[in-house]
């Protein structure tokens, strides 16, 4: 028979990676033979918390992740937690930190004059270790329009928003209720002040809630701004 942190690891990527543990508990049931033991919901999160340097009782082989600010009951498979793939048009030379970047471009030929040229990012994905796992828990889905994008090697695309801003002059916090996951037509209209965001139109899943005091900031501070 399988060991209990094998049949963990294969629910979970039954379920997208990332669930809650009543998720997880049954997806086990399914796969683990009956009889099944009284304990079972016990083994199941003893195990978890065993195999994750998120819990106190961690005890060496990092495989599973708790989603900050869910309460501690959302768990997930650490292998599934990808960066954003960068876009073909991306210069890897490019510091994407600076709004302006204004470059040396020196002509290979002798006695041209070095030219200036002038280089901007308009728009910059901060893609946190939480914003992460919150695109994973909604399985890259958009909350907004339910679109999904998957590229040619099969895997999910989506963009992580935090609704009140993290950079200056926002200041906005890396926490669970501050991330809203998109699409990039979403992202772009979030980013600009395009639309106001109302809550009840937002898709919730497995808990996760987005703060009225951050829809709020969005619609009288973002909202409407000419850029």
């Amino acid at each position: 028979m399988a060991k209990w942190v094998e049949d963990i690891i294969a629910a979970l990527a039954n379920l997208n990676g990332v669930a809650p543990l009543a998720n997880i508990y049954q997806e086990v049931r399914k796969i683990r033979p009956s009889p099944h033991p009284e304990s079972l919901t016990a083994i199941v999160r003893g195990t978890i918390e065993d195999h994750s340097s998120d819990s106190a009782r961690y005890k060496g082989k990092d495989l599973f992740f708790s989603v900050k600010g869910l309460g501690s009951g959302v768990w997930g498979l650490r292998s599934f937690v990808t960066e954003t793939p960068e876009a073909s048009d991306i210069d890897e030379g490019s510091d994407n930190e600076n709004k302006v970047a204004d470059n040396q471009n020196l002509h290979a030929s002798g006695n041209q004059a070095p030219g200036r040229t002038l280089q901007k990012t308009y728009r910059i994905l901060r893609d946190t270790q939480l914003a992460c796992q919150i695109k994973l828990l909604h399985n890259h889905r958009c909350q907004l329009c339910d679109t999904s994008i998957v590229l040619v090697n099969k895997k999910s695309y989506s963009e992580a928003h935090h609704i009140k801003p993290l950079g200056r002059p926002h200041n906005g916090p890396d926490i669970a209720n501050n991330i809203i996951v998109l699409c990039p037509n979403h992202h772009v209209m979030l980013d600009y002040g395009v639309i106001k965001l109302d809550n009840s139109k937002i898709r919730i899943n497995t808990g996760h809630s987005i703060s009225e005091e951050f829809i709020e900031y969005h619609n009288e501070n973002i909202f409407g701004v000419s850029y």
